[in-house]
């Protein structure tokens, strides 16, 4: 997951800009705040990705200061899934993001799989592009199983 960063202008009649990324962020800070338009900024950074982002939100914060802007970080999880709380538990070979071949999928159900990836990109294991990728791929060969046997 990505943290949601909103920078708010002093104008007050503008919209506020939001970004997910602290690169794009700061860039965008700086070139309002050299036009003296920044009023505050807001951090939403999600609590799963804090030990991956710590460092750079360390350095996003220190950009604040130094910048003299007033800013608030806030943390945040993402609710359960309406999945029973026994699978949240135990560890199982689903949450493993597996890259599927075409040889393989003549020889699985192609329903479970779906929800197998799906499964994933919920709980933040594949990109949303690796998750559509995933599903062409496995509907295509689907597609071309059922068009064989109707045609044999």
């Amino acid at each position: 997951m990505k943290p949601i960063i909103t920078v708010y202008s002093t104008g007050g009649s503008e919209q506020p800009k939001k970004f997910e990324g602290y690169i794009s962020a700061a860039f965008w800070i700086g070139v309002d705040h050299a036009d003296q338009e920044v009023a505050s900024v807001k951090v939403r950074q999600p609590s799963e990705s804090y030990d991956n982002e710590v460092e750079t939100l360390m350095e996003f914060t220190g950009l604040m200061v130094s910048q003299q802007i007033n800013f608030a970080v806030e943390f945040f999880t993402e609710p359960p899934h309406a999945e029973s709380e026994e699978e949240d538990l135990e560890p199982s070979q689903e949450d493993e993001p597996v890259l599927v071949t075409p040889s393989e999928v003549g020889e699985m159900d192609f329903e479970a799989e779906l929800s197998r990836i799906k499964n994933q990109f919920k709980k933040g294991l594949v990109t949303k592009r690796q998750y559509e990728a995933k599903k062409e791929e496995l509907l295509k060969n689907w597609k071309e199983r059922v068009e064989g046997k109707l045609e044999g």
